[in-house]
């Protein structure tokens, strides 16, 4: 079993898409945008039999000042990991991993497999993400749902708010929405150009839902798809407009929309189980899948916590809350290129 690192990128999504086990971010599309917005340096290695593919590992290069230097599959995102054919070529794809990060000096790596995996490295289950199983016809969604549910969405249609979708055109009245909601959560927000890059490389794919009250933009949410999912990983809103329930309409729109398009599942990202996030993404009916993060650690260096719900970082995420929103604005994008 032969391990390199790959320069095919043609090859490398043909694998990816025979592979029953792969996610939308092993695709080489996400390396590209990941270098151009971070400018972090992706180490994508192929495992090969006897000249065949027999296994995929993406890894990315993050370097901090403060958190020092580690790989991570993948980065910004809830899903990477290993993808193999085969057990031996899982564990060549390992193991050249930690050749690779003893050789750049790095902390740790990490890998966001998602499902559990048969390895020996150290498993992490903190965080889970939120499914919705789809039914063929929204209006099947619609009466599963509890009564408040549903006299909520009614609530903010009878108000006024009026949904529209769109593409690059939207990408910064989401962004206005998405870093003042960041800013209010007290984290730092990703680069606008994190989004354009998606959306520019993936027009056909990315979305972008909008939520009007008269003339203003008050909520809104990009999605992407992947098979029979779709995901919805980053939304933001305004405060006032929740009272109107603009999140509520916005996690239904989203739901009636993919099931107009033959997705049988939703994927509302992940959350902390007990966060107020979780609860709320409980009232749709969700099935909850823990996120197996696995981690080979250098000598010494303990299990990373750079999440910014970390208790560690609460002064500062407190701190953040208080920020400017164009001083947020400015400095976020410095500090969320080393918290992946």
């Amino acid at each position: 079993m032969n391990v390199e690192i790959c320069k095919e990128p043609a090859a490398w999504d043909a694998y990816v898409e025979a592979a029953p086990d792969a996610s939308n971010y092993h695709r080489w599309v996400w390396k590209e945008v990941i270098e151009r917005t971070y400018g972090h340096q992706g180490y994508y290695l192929a495992a090969r039999d006897n000249g065949a593919l027999a296994g995929l590992l993406p890894l990315v290069m993050i370097k901090s000042r403060v958190f020092g230097r580690f790989l991570v599959s993948v980065p910004f995102f809830s899903y990477g990991g290993v993808l193999a054919t085969t057990a031996e070529a899982r564990e060549s794809l390992l193991l050249k991993a930690v050749e690779l990060a003893q050789e750049l000096g790095v902390r740790h790596v990490e890998l966001r497999q998602g499902a559990a995996c048969d390895m020996r490295w150290q498993d992490v289950t903190a965080k889970v993400t939120m499914v919705v199983p789809l039914p063929p016809r929204a209006e099947e969604l619609w009466n599963r749902l509890s009564s408040k549910v549903r006299q909520r969405v009614r609530f903010a249609r009878k108000h006024g708010l009026r949904v529209q979708w769109g593409g690059r055109e939207a990408v910064g009245t989401f962004y206005r929405l998405f870093a003042t909601n960041m800013r209010d959560l007290g984290t730092p927000v990703y680069p606008q150009a994190w989004f354009e890059n998606m959306v520019r490389d993936l027009p056909d794919e990315v979305r972008i839902l909008t939520l009007w009250d008269g003339g203003e933009a008050v909520a809104a949410g990009l999605v992407t798809p992947f098979r029979d999912t779709l995901e919805l990983p980053w939304s933001g809103s305004l405060p006032d407009s929740r009272r109107k329930q603009s999140v509520v309409l916005m996690f239904w729109t989203v739901l009636e929309w993919a099931m107009e398009h033959g997705y049988r599942w939703t994927d509302f990202g992940r959350c902390t189980p007990g966060s107020g996030v979780y609860e709320f993404k409980q009232l749709w009916l969700c099935e909850e899948r823990p996120l197996h993060w696995y981690y080979w650690l250098a000598p010494g260096v303990p299990v990373p916590e750079l999440r910014p719900s970390n208790p560690r970082y609460r002064w500062a995420t407190s701190a953040w809350k208080h920020l400017p929103l164009s001083v947020a604005n400015r400095l976020g994008p410095h500090i969320v290129r080393s918290i992946p």
